[in-house]
């Protein structure tokens, strides 16, 4: 009898539950309101005082966290704050953040007050970012919206429109505060902006003809492409998506006349100097370093014999150890890395199946893990509406090839040379909206029930996620912490734009950015110098001193810093040790 009366107490308890979820429903549903424009503003609002809220803290337990591309960033504001505007055409480089952190360097900051404003920006990137992304995210609605009201049945049996945005705007987070990252001193989540905007805009002309939507639409490919080279093939993928998407030959005549004219400038200054076309070496200089043949970027002397011949690099001064000269005419804190294109002049990369084949297979695990593990909620509840869709997912999908097409060349090209998910933020949000809006539920109201619970333990799922991280930051800081270079800095007190040679890695010597010094000269090998006799090491002062340095700096080993030659002190209560060479 007992064992009767629990089994009917189970569907009873189901039903229960159900209901308890029905009053919750109801209760988000009031929060939403029944217009669809005030869905879209309150789910919105909600989002931007949340990506306001997540950055700021993220920005705050992260503002000493500098990494060697930021350092060069940091250094051409500063060449641009002085009046250098020839810095903006770096062939390394995208300078365009760079030039919004440029007024920054005007009123002359000290080191900390600097690292905390150019982080600071990033929130304000970060939240044009979430305009550029509701604009994109309003133009997808819309769309779907105009094939419901046509009475085409397309999109009849998708997820609710206030769970798409719910999704929507999560996905943007995700990429926004995980995969980029707003502390972040880069170029990488303003790109997403100019992303976001050129899709929104792409949508939109499919079904508008003014000439000024056209126009705006190549102008902002070309603004892109001043943000990151990498834009440059990728608006030539959004034209050709537009062209034959949108088959009115004026009006895209024009938008690529519009994109032209705002591309020329940097390519004109990339290419002219050079006497070649380029629109930014960066991606050729990658495949010839990770791809084929091979070489590093830094300090390359024409090695392996097929890389080319180089035109002007780094001087190798001696062999053993390596000592490298480059005191002019690049300016920068590490001249090397401020612009690899300079001093990779005469260099070339060449075509090998296995070698493409081999970096391709290498770069299948990061891509994979990126979209189907970091955010387990997202695939499993991908999986779960999939599973409950009534069919036609292939179908959907070839609706939405536009953003699959330009997401998934994207992808592929990082995946041909060097990935990392903070180049690909918006394209992976392209990728899972698509994946869910190809989703066709049966249309009746206990599916569209089942949606949207599946949505919200989603989104919270997301959100959870988002707070255990940025948690994280603040209770542990960030891993590229500064604080104990800053303080070398300070102690150091050398003049600004004082020549050194360092032993150790230029482009992590983040003290003499901070300083304001120059890095002439460098043992990349630093135990070799160390490690020395003291009559050898003795010698290499006067290769040193015939660079142009006042000064040699280093972190020698602990267990070495008390055998070192008269001369070398030490910086205040640092690890390192300077050496006058005046």
């Amino acid at each position: 009898m007992e064992a009767g009366s629990s089994t009917l107490e189970y569907p009873w308890k189901f039903r229960e539950f159900c209901r308890y979820l029905e009053r919750q429903m109801s209760f988000f549903s009031g929060f939403l309101a029944a217009n669809s424009t005030q869905q879209r503003r309150r789910i919105s609002g909600l989002f931007l005082v949340l990506t306001f809220g997540f950055g700021l803290i993220q920005v705050w337990a992260c503002r000493y966290e500098l990494s060697p591309d930021s350092m060069d960033y940091l250094d051409i504001a500063r060449e641009v704050a002085a009046g250098h505007w020839a810095a903006v055409a770096n062939g390394y480089w995208g300078t365009l953040n760079s030039v919004l952190l440029a007024p920054l360097f005007r009123f002359h900051p000290s080191p900390e007050r600097e690292l905390l404003l150019a982080h600071s920006e990033g929130i304000v990137v970060s939240l044009f970012a979430f305009f550029a992304f509701r604009f994109f995210l309003n133009s997808v609605l819309d769309t779907i919206s105009l094939h419901t009201d046509a009475g085409k049945g397309v999109e009849s049996g998708s997820l609710p429109e206030w769970s798409l945005c719910l999704l929507g705007y999560s996905l943007f987070l995700w990429s926004s505060l995980t995969i980029i990252g707003v502390a972040i001193i880069g170029n990488d989540l303003l790109v997403t902006a100019f992303v976001y905007s050129a899709a929104a805009l792409l949508l939109r002309l499919r079904r508008e003809s003014g000439l000024l939507s056209f126009l705006a639409f190549g102008s902002l490919l070309g603004v892109g492409y001043w943000a990151k080279a990498i834009m440059f093939p990728i608006s030539l993928v959004f034209l050709a998506v537009l062209i034959f998407r949108v088959p009115r030959w004026k009006q895209n005549l024009c938008c690529v006349l519009a994109f032209a004219v705002v591309a020329a400038p940097l390519l004109f200054a990339l290419s002219v100097p050079r006497g070649r076309f380029t629109f930014g070496d960066s991606g050729m200089l990658n495949y010839s370093s990770m791809v084929n043949p091979g070489g590093p970027v830094i300090d390359w002397q024409g090695d392996p014999i097929a890389s080319g011949v180089p035109k002007h690099p780094t001087r190798r001064i001696t062999v053993n150890p390596s000592i490298y000269e480059f005191n002019g005419p690049v300016q920068g804190t590490y001249p090397p890395s401020y612009d690899p294109s300079y001093w990779n002049e005469g260099r070339r990369a060449s075509f090998s199946l296995f070698s493409q084949l081999r970096v391709l297979l290498h770069h299948v695990p990061p891509v994979a893990e990126l979209f189907l593990v970091t955010q387990p909620s997202l695939t499993a509840g991908f999986l779960f509406l999939l599973f409950w869709s009534s069919g036609g997912f292939l179908g959907g999908l070839s609706r939405h090839w536009e953003l699959l097409t330009i997401s998934l060349s994207f992808v592929a090209l990082y995946m041909l040379v060097h990935f990392e998910p903070r180049f690909v933020g918006a394209f992976v949000v392209f990728i899972w909206l698509s994946a869910f809006l190809s989703l066709r539920l049966p249309a009746n109201r206990d599916s569209q029930r089942i949606a949207g619970f599946s949505i919200i333990a989603l989104v919270i799922a997301m959100l959870l996620s988002f707070a255990s991280d940025t948690g994280k930051k603040i209770v542990n800081g960030c891993p590229e912490s500064t604080q104990s270079q800053l303080e070398m800095a300070h102690q150091l007190a050398l003049p600004p734009d004082t020549p050194i040679a360092i032993v150790g890695y230029g482009n992590f010597s983040y003290w003499a950015h901070f300083a304001k010094l120059r890095i002439v000269a460098d043992i990349r090998s630093p135990d070799d110098f160390w490690l020395l006799p003291g009559d050898q090491r003795r010698r290499l002062y006067d290769v040193f001193r015939r660079t142009g340095a006042e000064w040699i700096i280093g972190q020698p080993p602990s267990t070495l810093a008390n055998l070192l030659d008269a001369g070398w002190k030490r910086v205040g209560k640092t690890t390192y040790y300077c050496y006058s060479l005046q």
